[in-house]
């Protein structure tokens, strides 16, 4: 929930904003580069990150030579969030390219951890990357993919899509990879079929995979990559033939999920979710079916997400004060009427 949360409370505050792109230069990073830093100079920062941290993630400040300046987890309250800022231009200005303790708290500012010391190791930052350095930022595609995305939103009881898209409860935009064997194996069924046939399984478990409201950990279908106990799964997807090269698409879904029991890292950490849903649109292939066009698809159905509540580690609190709770977040209870929009076309 963190990183969700940390964009839903700290960086959808217009005050934020602004004094983030007045003094900072914003940067997401994925954790999971932090757990393993990559090579190169922006592998010996986020080594930096990891030999400092206080938690997995986190809202971090680095100078100009890849030292930590401060690290919060939550803070106090929204006031707060600007006082870091503030706090952590100041420190900035004692040691703009120097080595310097990183400063570390649970709360800023009033609950402080120990801060981790300086080890003197300074980078020179390039400005580019080397020849044929891959950035960890890039968005990493096998050859041959159709880059996908997907934007789903919740609606109301008119039908109405509910208007605050800051969280991830009402809105998501995501990204999905079409792989060059997902489309062989479509190419290869639409050259053998007559009439209606069945989409490839590894095809349709790619849309309903990436179709769902919340963080990354509560996706029904993310098995032991979110430590999730599937409950029950049923896809089927049909495609059309015709005098063209367009497919006609439908399907159905409907997946349920909940975290797994009995893990150490799971205790308190409670959600169940089901998403059902049911799929239309289409796919256009090229001429004598030699590759794959352009994928359009349509889903709308109903969508039920529980996180939290009495006995989980999430503070029935998060809600009054939620900068105060960002690393579990708050309770959720989504229940209602949901839509997913895809499309996918070649890089």
């Amino acid at each position: 929930m963190f990183a969700g949360a940390a964009r839903e409370v700290v960086f959808s505050n217009p005050a934020v904003i602004k004094r983030i792109k007045t003094d900072f230069i914003p940067v997401a990073l994925k954790a999971a580069n932090v757990q393993n830093p990559p090579a190169g100079k922006e592998g010996e920062i986020y080594k930096e990150l990891l030999r400092t941290r206080p938690a997995p993630q986190g809202i971090c400040t680095m100078n100009s030579a890849g030292k930590v300046i401060t690290w919060s987890l939550s803070f106090d309250n929204q006031e707060s969030i600007l006082q870091y800022l503030s706090h952590a231009k100041k420190r900035f200005a004692n040691a703009p390219k120097g080595d310097l303790d990183a400063e570390r708290f649970r709360r800023f500012p009033s609950v402080k951890m120990q801060d981790v010391l300086g080890n003197g190791q300074l980078l020179q930052i390039p400005k580019r990357h080397r020849k044929g350095e891959q950035c960890p930022g890039e968005l990493r595609q096998a050859k041959g993919s159709l880059k996908g995305t997907i934007v789903g939103r919740a609606f109301d009881s008119k039908g109405h899509p509910l208007q605050s898209t800051r969280s991830q409860d009402n809105y998501i935009e995501d990204v999905l990879e079409i792989t060059a064997k997902m489309q062989s194996e479509l190419l290869q069924a639409a050259r053998n079929a007559n009439g209606r046939f069945r989409l490839p399984a590894s095809l349709a478990r790619e849309f309903v995979a990436n179709a769902y409201l919340g963080m990354l950990d509560v996706n029904p279908l993310g098995g032991d990559s979110v430590r999730a106990e599937l409950l029950s799964q049923s896809i089927e997807f049909w495609a059309e033939t015709n005098d063209t090269t367009r497919l006609t698409i439908s399907g159905v879904s409907k997946v349920s999920a909940k975290n797994r029991e009995g893990i150490a890292a799971d205790r308190g950490r409670k959600w169940t979710h089901l998403v059902d849903l049911k799929w239309h649109g289409y796919i256009d292939l090229e001429a004598e079916y030699k590759g794959v066009r352009e994928i359009i698809l349509s889903a709308h159905g109903n969508e039920q997400l529980k996180w939290g509540g009495p006995g989980s580690r999430v503070s029935p609190e998060a809600a009054k004060n939620p900068a105060a709770h960002l690393p579990a977040g708050r309770w959720l209870n989504i229940s209602g009427a949901v839509g997913y929009w895809i499309s996918a076309n070649p890089q």
